[in-house]
């Protein structure tokens, strides 16, 4: 393989004190080895198309503009909700050249005659933009989903394995397939200098049956078992130099549903409801986007409140934290959005709950918003291009993924927004990254906001946040 080939594994929902010995011990043993990086976090909202997103263009969402998994966009959709999980979405955004404002690693490598594959069981939408630009690049993806992957791929993967599993929770049967399809088809035919292997589990399994059920336990455990393989492999010298591994987000426990159409009949029209929602204002200015804030916060169900003032992505109004301030702020993104309540300021380990809109019955797992276990993600590295045995405590989070891979490949980073995460590479002895901590406060009448983050060179990374407000419906 090419110096600097590098295979980025990731596992889908994977909350980072999930990884352990008794669940996942190919994993444990792979973060103990290498370097893992024990503060990283996710971006905000922790939802996973517009984490894979921030993933391979090294952005923020407010910089990428894929702001959440679903949004008002009228100039894709003029009614109704723009829904990145659907592929005639994105390719109708793509065309119109309003998807994502960063170059993705897809194209970053083709542009500098470099290799890339994709090999994914997540869903079409998530796999669509974690492979940015391959259909028009001649770059090998595989998916499970139909139409999805390079044509001559999946021809390919059919005639040597049969044909792909049905879908399952757990998705081991699919996960496995995905595994040979790497590991015996996509590097020995096309021997990329950077893949990505995307493990739809344990996010899908975990919002079925919780982030502890046995179901996602066992489905934790097929993850694992086909990441020894990959190991296995790896270690014969068969695949890449390095291995990164990452997950998107954590999950926490949904406690309750909430009807959010039928909670705000005057704004129905302009929601875009879920655990993060976007309210998109018919006629957004400074007191409207203030008046909305306080009705908002007003209400039992209502968690943190964040505002993107038209022309002032820096400004705020009682009550909220400015989404410029998240890595939000995008033209894309809403003038109001919101999280529904979840469990406030809990100490690291505590059980947290939050209320949900929808897709899942209650104790399944939900993700999306800012508490301690949806934002903390697994990533840890082993290979000649890191360094072993080492515990990194540096914050980092998703954007830094790309800058600090494209490094490794030797190739330029300009364009993204993350870090090189020097750190944590063996050619590297600079100075440390300059951490600093900062807590932003909001309130208005009973409703009151926390949200902690690291500066780390001067860019945020939220390490957390909660809101508490009138009632606790919660209890």
């Amino acid at each position: 393989m090419s110096q600097g080939s590098t295979l980025l594994v990731c596992f889908d929902g994977l909350r980072r004190d999930h990884a352990t010995a008794e669940r996942m011990p190919n994993l444990a043993r792979f973060m103990a080895g290498g370097v893992d990086m024990i503060n990283s976090r996710s971006v905000f909202p922790s939802e996973t198309r517009v984490a894979s997103t921030s993933t391979v263009t090294g952005s923020a969402p407010g910089e990428h503009g894929l702001v959440a998994n679903q949004f008002i966009n009228p100039a894709v959709l003029p009614e109704g909700l723009f829904n990145t999980a659907k592929r005639d979405n994105l390719l109708r955004a793509d065309a119109l050249g309003v998807l994502v404002d960063r170059e993705s690693l897809g194209q970053r490598l083709a542009r500098a005659g470099r290799r890339f594959a994709v090999v994914s069981t997540a869903t079409p939408g998530a796999t669509f933009m974690m492979s940015y630009g391959a259909g028009g690049l001649g770059q090998p993806v595989f998916s499970v989903h139909e139409g999805v992957g390079t044509h001559e791929v999946m021809r390919q993967a059919e005639e040597r394995f049969g044909a792909i599993p049905e879908g399952a929770t757990p998705n081991t049967a699919r996960i496995d397939y995905a595994t040979r399809v790497l590991t015996d088809l996509v590097y020995p035919t096309h021997g990329p200098d950077l893949a990505v292997f995307w493990m739809s589990d344990p996010d899908i399994t975990s919002h079925g049956y919780g982030i502890d059920g046995p179901e996602t336990i066992t489905a934790q455990r097929g993850c694992d078992d086909a990441f020894g393989r990959i190991l296995d492999w790896w270690q014969a010298g068969d695949g890449p130099e390095n291995i990164m591994v990452m997950s998107d987000h954590g999950q926490i426990t949904g406690a309750g549903r909430v009807d959010l159409r039928s909670a705000l009949p005057d704004h129905a029209d302009y929601l875009a409801p879920g655990y993060f929602s976007g309210l998109y204002l018919p006629k957004p200015s400074r007191k409207t986007i203030a008046k909305t804030v306080e009705e908002l916060a007003a209400e039992p169900w209502c968690g943190l409140v964040f505002v993107n003032l038209p022309g002032e992505p820096q400004a705020t109004v009682p009550g909220a934290i400015a989404a410029s301030a998240m890595g939000g702020g995008h033209p894309r993104s809403a003038p109001v959005s919101f999280t529904l309540r979840a469990s406030a300021g809990l100490p690291p380990g505590s059980a947290e709950t939050c209320l949900f809109v929808g897709g899942i019955e209650p104790g399944g797992g939900m993700h999306g918003g800012l508490t301690r276990g949806e934002l903390s993600t697994a990533l840890a590295a082993a290979g000649p291009a890191f360094r072993h045995d080492v515990q990194s405590a540096t914050p980092c989070w998703l954007p830094d993924i790309a800058p600090t891979l494209l490094t490794i490949l030797g190739l330029a980073t300009e364009g993204t927004g993350g870090r090189i995460l020097g750190e944590v590479l063996a050619d590297r002895d600079g100075e440390p990254a300059c951490v600093e901590r900062r807590t932003l406060t909001a309130s208005v009448g009973s409703h009151e906001q926390t949200v902690e983050q690291w500066l780390v060179d001067g860019r945020a990374i939220t390490d957390f946040g909660w809101s508490q407000g009138p009632g606790d419906p919660l209890r």
